[in-house]
């Protein structure tokens, strides 16, 4: 297992690489991820509708070994579902110094 790193977004928007048949370079994808670094009040911490829409609606990210999207902000981390559904996984830090 390896972690595929996408270009960089710019601002709020990120381009998406071709996944066809949800794979990258040739790996099956299991999770993708993205982080909400920006803690201003004009950006949201949550995942947004776009967010849930670019996993449910994505024919590409429909392979049964696709488990869904991590999001990472600076206080939660959130994963969203292959159906588009979000769940808090808890505080980004706590999770993330377990590992």
């Amino acid at each position: 297992m390896q972690v595929i790193r996408w270009p960089r977004g710019a601002g709020n928007t990120i381009d998406v690489p071709p996944h066809p048949g949800c794979r990258a370079e040739g790996l099956e994808i299991i999770v993708s991820f993205h982080t909400h670094p920006n803690t201003g009040p004009d950006y949201v911490q949550e995942p947004s509708e776009t967010d849930k829409r670019a996993v449910r609606d994505d024919p590409d990210l429909k392979a049964p070994h696709y488990s869904g999207e991590l999001v990472i902000s600076a206080a939660l981390l959130y994963f969203v579902t292959p159906t588009g559904d979000v769940v808090e996984l808890g505080e980004t830090e706590r999770i993330l110094a377990q590992t």
